[in-house]
């Protein structure tokens, strides 16, 4: 696949602590946890906790949260079975 853009942001390990910067702006505190199999990023606002595998990660989280909230996990139109139609094509 060839792509072409002016200008790209790539998910990768620069992206961490930015988005743990935007998080902490929103109010959320910020940590990490270490486990067996790695580390979790943990953000906490209110009773609301949520824990990703990298940073950027917990941000799309978040985001997602403060969008849908309790609503977060709709199926419906179906764009992830869209997108991965389009690709094998």
């Amino acid at each position: 696949m060839n792509v072409q853009l002016e200008s790209c942001l790539v998910a990768s390990g620069n992206t961490y602590n930015p988005s743990l910067i935007v998080l902490r702006k929103r109010g959320y505190e910020v940590w990490l946890e270490k486990g067996d199999d790695g580390s979790l990023w943990c953000a906490r606002k209110g009773s609301q906790t949520f824990l990703a595998y990298t940073g950027p990660e917990l941000l799309g989280l978040v985001t997602l949260w403060e969008e849908l909230g309790s609503n977060w996990n709709q199926q419906q139109p179906d764009i992830y079975a869209e997108l991965l139609e389009k690709v094998e094509d």
